[in-house]
């Protein structure tokens, strides 16, 4: 189209390999799945910080042909109990700014009111 030339098609490649390689998603879906069962871990994607059972990321991503291998590549296999430690931080810091925000709101309105009595 337009006299361009058109880019040469590139299959997925291995989980850590190269373009000589050719790997369908199927095969990397299914060596993190494989990977994770062996370890005994979850399937961890940093980028929707969203947490799988092996077989929960098996069932949603095996029938995707053409998955982005940067995306595949950054998928950890970690254990879930990590993942109950960050929520853990992530609630007790939005505790500790809610009572700083309880706080303020008190002392704002005692404030006033000592303000406006005298």
């Amino acid at each position: 189209m337009g006299g361009r030339p058109t880019k040469p098609f590139k299959p997925l490649t291995g989980y850590t390999g190269s373009y000589e390689n050719t790997v369908r998603s199927i095969d990397l879906i299914t060596a993190i799945y494989n990977q994770a069962l062996k370890e005994k871990m979850w399937v961890f994607d940093p980028s929707s910080k969203r947490w799988f059972t092996p077989e929960e990321f098996m069932e949603l991503y095996e029938r995707y042909d053409n998955l982005d291998v940067k995306w595949m590549k950054a998928i950890q296999i970690r254990d879930p109990y990590d993942g109950l430690a960050a929520a853990d931080q992530q609630v007790e810091s939005i505790c500790e700014r809610r009572s700083v925000f309880e706080k303020r709101i008190i002392d704002y309105w005692k404030n006033k009111a000592a303000r406006k009595g005298s």
